[in-house]
C-alpha cells in the first residue's frame, strides 16, 4: 500500500463512483479499478461495496477511510512545514474556533502576527462535537474552545487555559432580577431560550436543575448561534444561561445582568484540544504560550456591574449622603448667621 492507492481510494469513497473518481483524479476508469482491486487483494477483505448507484465502504473500507484521510492530511502537513521551515517561516496552524472558547483569542492572534513574522494561520468555526472530528481526522491540527463538563477522549489531549464560569443572565428589568432570593423553581418558571450547542451547556443546564429535584424549564428557543440568543434576550423577558466569556460586553455596558445561581457558581475550563499522537506545528505552542501570558496578564477580573435592584439601591444611598451632607451644611450656616 502507498500513498497514491491511499489517495485513488479516498477519491472513490468521496466521489461514490469509479467513472467520476477516475476524472477527479486524471486516471483512466480501468487502471483505478484495477488499483483497488490490487489494495482490497494486498488486504485480504473487500473494501467496497459495488451496487447500480456506484460505491460504498463496507465495514473493512470505513476503517481504512479514517485511517487513510489522516495519512493523507499528515503528509500534506508534512509537506508544508517543511517548505515553511525552508523559506524562514515559523509554521501555519489550522485550527478551529468553538462558539464557547478563549474570549480574548483575537487579540492574543493579532499581537502574534503582528510580532511573530512568518506566523500564519487558518481558522474555521463550529461546535465543539464538530472541530474534534475534524483533528482526529488531521483536518484540523487543533481547537480552541470550552471543555464539556466530562471529557473522556484518550486520544486528544485536553490543555486547560482559561477559567470562567456560567451565567444566567437576563435584561435589568426582568422580574427575575428584582428578587432578592432565588430559587430553582421560580427559575424554572421563566421563559428560557437556550444554547443547544456546545454540548456542555445543555449537559450543564439539565444537571442543575435535576440535582436539585426540579423539571428542567422548556426552552422556548434553542439555537446553536450565543449572538443570536443575545440579541433575542435583549428584547424582551427571557433567560439563558452562557459562559462569562460570551456576555463580557452586555456585562460591561449593563445591557445584561447576572442572576445567582442558588447552587452557586458554575466554573467552565477553556483550553486548546489538539492529538495526543501527533507531531505538532511549532506554531499551535506559540499560540498556545502567547494565550498563558494574556491569561496571566488579566487574571483580574472587570467589575461587574451591579443588577438592576442594586444600582438603584447605591443610587439612593448617595443621594441621601448628598442630601445629608446639604441639610448640614444649611444648618451650620444658619449657625454662623445666628453667631
Amino acid at each position: 500500500m502507498d500513498m497514491r492507492q491511499i489517495r485513488q481510494f479516498i477519491a472513490v469513497v468521496e466521489h461514490g463512483n469509479m467513472l467520476r473518481a477516475a476524472d477527479a483524479i486524471h486516471l483512466s476508469q480501468p487502471a483505478l479499478t484495477k488499483s483497488i482491486k490490487n489494495l482490497e487483494d494486498e488486504l485480504g477483505v473487500q473494501l467496497l461495496t459495488r451496487g447500480p448507484r456506484g460505491v460504498t465502504p463496507t465495514v473493512y473500507g470505513d476503517v481504512l477511510l479514517r485511517h487513510a484521510r489522516l495519512l493523507r492530511n499528515e503528509g500534506e502537513r508534512a509537506v508544508a512545514e517543511i517548505r515553511a521551515l525552508k523559506a524562514g517561516d515559523v509554521g501555519h496552524l489550522r485550527f478551529g474556533v468553538a462558539n464557547f472558547s478563549i474570549s480574548f483569542l483575537p487579540r492574543v492572534i493579532a499581537q502574534l502576527l503582528a510580532t511573530t513574522p512568518g506566523l500564519s494561520f487558518e481558522i474555521v468555526d463550529g461546535t465543539y462535537e464538530g472541530l474534534t472530528a475534524l483533528v482526529r481526522e488531521g483536518v484540523l491540527d487543533a481547537v480552541a474552545s470550552g471543555f464539556p463538563l466530562v471529557h473522556r477522549a484518550d486520544d486528544l489531549v485536553h490543555e486547560e487555559l482559561v477559567t470562567g464560569e456560567f451565567l444566567m443572565v437576563c435584561r435589568p428589568n426582568h422580574p427575575v432580577a428584582a428578587c432578592t432570593q432565588q430559587s430553582l423553581d421560580i427559575v424554572a418558571e421563566q421563559r428560557w431560550i437556550v444554547a443547544n450547542r456546545p454540548q456542555q451547556i445543555v449537559e450543564f443546564l439539565e444537571l442543575m436543575f435535576r440535582m436539585a429535584g426540579v423539571k428542567p424549564p422548556k426552552p422556548m428557543i434553542t439555537s446553536g448561534s450565543m449572538s443570536f440568543l443575545k440579541a433575542v434576550l435583549l428584547e424582551g423577558e427571557f433567560l439563558t444561561a452562557l459562559p462569562r466569556c460570551v456576555l463580557r460586553q452586555e456585562l460591561e455596558t449593563g445591557a445584561l445582568v447576572s442572576i445567582p445561581y442558588p447552587g452557586g457558581p458554575v466554573p467552565t475550563i477553556e483550553g486548546m484540544i489538539y492529538r495526543a499522537d501527533a507531531v505538532h506545528p511549532p506554531a499551535l505552542f506559540i499560540l498556545i504560550e502567547a494565550i498563558k501570558a494574556a491569561n496571566a496578564a488579566h487574571q483580574v477580573e472587570p467589575t461587574p456591574k451591579p443588577a438592576a435592584r442594586d444600582t438603584a439601591r447605591v443610587a439612593a444611598a448617595k443621594h441621601r449622603s448628598r442630601s445629608g451632607r446639604s441639610n448640614r451644611d444649611r444648618t451650620r450656616t444658619k449657625r454662623g448667621k445666628a453667631k
